[in-house]
């Protein structure tokens, strides 16, 4: 099963063109990082992948400054919070306004 799983997320990179998709809030993509889980431990754990990057960045997110460290936290809907290294550059702000809720 995982073949169909990773056979669906090729079709999904070959035909929707970046420019078309959505950005991921992470550093590594939603779907790089569920075509990896399934790869490596399997169609149901890539499944469990999927619905847990879903649950966890849609429909909104925040990002806030630390100002003490000089750094950014992600805090996504479902409660957890992501450390800047792991956040994707383009959500990154070069002179955005901060402390706002993405939509």
């Amino acid at each position: 099963m995982s073949f169909l799983l990773k056979g669906l997320i090729k079709l999904y990179w070959k035909f929707i063109p970046l420019h078309k998709r959505r950005p991921c809030v992470f550093n590594e993509t939603c779907s790089n990082y569920v075509y990896r889980t399934t790869k490596e431990q399997g169609f149901i754990k890539g499944l469990l992948a999927f619905n847990e990057r879903i649950d966890q960045c849609r429909p909104g997110y925040k990002l806030i400054k630390d100002e003490k460290n000089n750094s950014y936290q992600l805090y996504l809907k479902d409660g957890s919070i992501i450390k800047d290294d792991n956040i994707s550059p383009t959500l990154l702000p070069t002179s955005i306004e901060i402390n706002t809720i993405k939509e």
